[in-house]
């Protein structure tokens, strides 16, 4: 069976368990955020409204985005988990080609969605000042990589736990933990975890200035390194993932 023909059955099934529309619904919230936050942000208290909509679109991707994809991981499961049929998949397919299927389904749905919100960035970026091809590319780097290294965590949690209310429950841990190192920049927490790093990517940030009530935005050089450092965390929950999906599979059978 090609890699195709395992994404399109991944897709039949997590269509009639309403994944498209959770990542619409997503999206359009985060959209309507940015534009509330564009039309709030007054050209006159603030030098760059473009830094604020960026700010703004990674915030709440930190909300909400990882919450949806443990639901998408847990989908992936749990119909193989709860109705033990491994052992009856793996009779038409390779193990390792189940677990690739998975973790393609997920970078999938992840591509659209960043594309999306970048599209959103640049065209509201526009009237505010003009956009930038290099802030767009930058900015989905960071929204893709964040993400899919969450994704792969979460997957190998999904496969991992039988009561898929677990990884759900270290999902919202893990989103109150990112969301909170946005307001602690300079604590360690956002380095060790992978929901901390859509702020250790952001290259960006502000100066409020109280007396004149007025708002300094500024661009950072990108993180490089620290990029290098998730992608390199990527690749390795990925290789343990399939690895311990491996595992699991030859006990199962």
């Amino acid at each position: 069976m090609k890699m195709g023909t395992v994404f399109c059955l991944e897709q039949m099934k997590l269509r009639r368990r309403g994944i498209p529309l959770l990542f619409t619904a997503v999206f359009l919230l985060i959209a309507l955020w940015m534009e509330w936050a564009f039309e709030e942000s007054d050209a006159g208290t603030i030098n760059d409204q473009r830094i604020m909509i960026y700010l703004n679109l990674l915030l709440m991707t930190t909300i909400l985005v990882p919450i949806t994809l443990a639901a998408l991981a847990s989908r992936l499961c749990d119909m193989e988990q709860l109705g033990n049929t491994y052992k009856w998949i793996c009779t038409i397919e390779e193990p390792g080609r189940i677990y690739r299927g998975k973790v393609l389904t997920g970078g999938i749905y992840l591509t659209f969605l960043s594309i999306l919100e970048c599209a959103v960035f640049e065209v509201l970026s526009v009237p505010a000042g003009g956009a930038s091809w290099l802030r767009g590319f930058q900015l989905f780097f960071t929204l893709f990589l964040t993400g899919i290294s969450i994704f792969i965590l979460q997957l190998n949690l999904s496969l991992r736990f039988y009561n898929q209310l677990t990884p759900i429950f270290i999902s919202i841990g893990g989103t109150f933990a990112g969301l909170f190192s946005w307001f602690l920049p300079n604590t360690p927490l956002r380095y060790v975890i992978p929901w901390g790093y859509y702020g250790v990517l952001c290259n960006a940030g502000y100066i409020y200035d109280e007396a004149k009530r007025y708002t300094t935005c500024y661009w950072t050089s990108y993180r490089a390194g620290w990029a290098a450092f998730l992608l390199l965390v990527a690749l390795f929950l990925y290789s343990k993932g399939r690895k311990s999906f491996l595992w699991m599979i030859r006990e199962t059978i």
